[in-house]
């Protein structure tokens, strides 16, 4: 545990040297400026956001018909065949068949060793998986995620994605309490998991920037 702990303390001071490069989406206090208003009805705790040509989505996909979530994709012309739309949990039969299914613990242990199980789980989703989040923003210029009543994990791996696009993961975190809430996550373990994005960058740089420049570029 001691070794584990210590990796991660690296991994977050190593992040932290890069703030002053940070985009400016990651700045939790303008967050709201790139809210996009939804129309799409029966969609609980959805949140949509305009990062320069990626539209990003947080909702309560397991707690809101499959159905109006993949009209939600059909609204920005996306025609992936799992909706670029990332499903988190296990409450919905449904959702989890349609979606690309992640099912993720909730987030209660201890930040490195839920850190560690999230990034096991999550490993070649944000870029190496057949469907995964980066050939979505490339292909589609969308992607939407979430958990069961988005409060802990979808939140979460909101935050992470963040991070893999060039937000410390202080600042993702802070962004996605900002959002939905913290809803008893400790801040400690949401950082630990946003943490785990950014890891993803530094295994994938010219995937990371190729996200940034999406989600900058107008």
């Amino acid at each position: 545990m001691a070794s584990l702990v210590g990796a991660f303390a690296l991994m977050l001071s190593s992040v932290f040297a890069h703030a002053s490069t940070e985009p400016r989406f990651c700045d939790p206090a303008k967050i709201q400026e790139y809210e996009r208003a939804n129309n799409i009805p029966h969609l609980k705790r959805i949140h949509v956001y305009q990062f320069g040509q990626l539209t990003l989505a947080g909702l309560a996909v397991g707690d809101s018909d499959y159905r109006y979530v993949q009209s939600l994709a059909r609204q920005y012309g996306v025609n992936d065949e799992k909706s670029c739309t990332w499903y988190f949990n296990t409450g919905n039969a449904q959702a989890a068949q349609a979606f690309n299914s992640y099912p993720l613990p909730a987030p209660w242990l201890a930040s490195p060793s839920i850190a560690k199980k999230y990034e096991q789980i999550l490993e070649g989703s944000f870029d190496r998986a057949p469907s995964n989040m980066l050939t979505c923003a490339r292909t589609q210029h969308y992607l939407a995620m979430g958990c069961d009543g988005m409060k802990h994990r979808g939140p979460s791996v909101f935050a992470a994605v963040l991070a893999y696009a060039g937000c410390t993961p202080q600042h993702a975190m802070q962004i996605a309490n900002k959002i939905w809430g913290s809803n008893f996550v400790a801040h400690g373990t949401r950082e630990a998991i946003a943490a785990v994005g950014a890891k993803y960058a530094q295994e994938n740089p010219q995937g990371a920037a190729e996200l940034q420049t999406l989600m900058t570029t107008y």
